[in-house]
């Protein structure tokens, strides 16, 4: 009797635990079954980048993806956009692109942004590397006997000039060209800070003009002009671009057999800054903000500056980080000796969105070209 009692509870205890586990799966009848949990959302960031830090960051969002970051539980995955600095601006006004962050190539695209919609803007940006505006030249018998392009393009252009083939990006959509046109205009009015006046003077927008007539093409991107220099090497004598670049184009150049690449630096640079922008748009919520941060901070530790200068070419926007010409495993370092400078004594100011406005008006009437 007490077996077969014993045998009656086994029972119904098997019946009632399977009944559960079935009621779980699917519920009872009449009944919605219990939600099984599901992994949150992923926050996605769309980033907008500047071409000529694209090899860097695209490496480091590799290395950032390593970590498996997540803010509160939730993965971030990001997207870039990447393009000429001012073209990347334009896509925001024009296009109606909706990044969360904003990273030209300079403070003077920001600046254009500020003017636009200065609520989009609240919080500073942070620089997360420099480099200045270089000439790169090419050694060849066009330009036997120039030792610093700079010089000839000062107030009185040389006959030299003429037999010339120069590559600068546009102006309008690219930061190295208007940094370049910026450094020009500063140079033919021996100034360091620009004004309307200056830029609009027929002296200079003629002076321009003649200049222009040796300038093979105005590229939309100065990535695609380093690129060109190195790969079609029959194209330009020599182009301005950015210091990092230049420092990567004499590694390819050496996997080219291209051994006689210079770099040259204006007597008063211009640098650029490379600006973080998180926006303070309505698209961008307080998750996505958190995982900008988290990005920012790992852009800026010392290991991801160490490598952006190392085998980027950028100076550290991180104190911590200094670039050794003893170090031979830093671009820095390895070509040292074509033509590298770390120190100037001054640096041009940027000008107000007002000059940068009237010179680019004065390089379109110079050259005829809208674009």
């Amino acid at each position: 009797m007490l077996r077969t009692s014993r045998l009656i509870a086994g029972t119904y205890l098997i019946a009632t635990l399977v009944l559960i586990a079935i009621t779980v799966m699917s519920g009872p009848v009449g009944w919605a079954p219990l939600p099984l949990p599901t992994a949150a959302p992923p926050i996605r960031l769309d980033i907008a980048i500047s071409s000529e830090k694209e090899a860097w960051l695209r490496s480091a969002l590799e290395r950032f993806a390593g970590t498996n970051p997540t803010v509160n539980g939730r993965a971030i995955e990001v997207r870039i956009r990447v393009a000429g600095s001012r073209d990347l601006i334009m896509a925001i006004e024009r296009e109606g692109y909706q990044p969360t962050v904003v990273s030209p190539a300079s403070t003077l695209q920001l600046a254009e942004l500020q003017q636009w919609r200065a609520d989009w803007l609240r919080e500073p940006a942070q620089p997360l590397a420099f480099s200045p505006v270089v000439a790169l030249m090419r050694q060849s018998p066009a330009t036997n006997g120039i030792d610093n392009p700079w010089l000839l393009w000062q107030r009185e252009l040389p006959d030299r000039i003429n037999s010339l083939k120069i590559g600068i990006s546009s102006p309008v959509l690219s930061n190295g060209g208007l940094q370049t046109l910026i450094t020009l205009a500063a140079q033919y009015h021996q100034t360091t800070e620009l004004t309307i006046a200056q830029v609009q003077n027929s002296g200079f927008r003629g002076w321009l003009q003649r200049l222009s007539q040796r300038v093979v093409d105005w590229p939309a991107s100065t990535g695609t002009l380093t690129t060109d220099f190195v790969i079609r090497p029959g194209v330009y004598d020599i182009i301005t671009t950015y210091e990092n670049l230049a420092l990567q184009a004499f590694r390819q150049g050496e996997g080219r057999g291209l051994q006689s690449l210079r770099i040259a630096y204006p007597a008063t640079p211009i640098i650029s800054d490379h600006p973080f922008a998180i926006l303070n748009a309505p698209w961008v919520g307080n998750p996505e903000r958190e995982a900008a941060i988290r990005l920012r901070t790992f852009l800026l530790s010392p290991t991801e500056q160490t490598i952006a200068m190392r085998e980027y070419g950028l100076r550290p926007a991180n104190s911590q980080v200094r670039i050794d010409l003893d170090d031979s495993a830093s671009l820095f370092g390895r070509y040292r000796n074509n033509g590298v400078q770390l120190d100037f004594p001054s640096q041009l100011a940027l000008p107000t969105t007002g000059v940068v406005a009237a010179l680019i008006d004065t390089w379109r009437a110079a050259t005829g070209i809208q674009r």
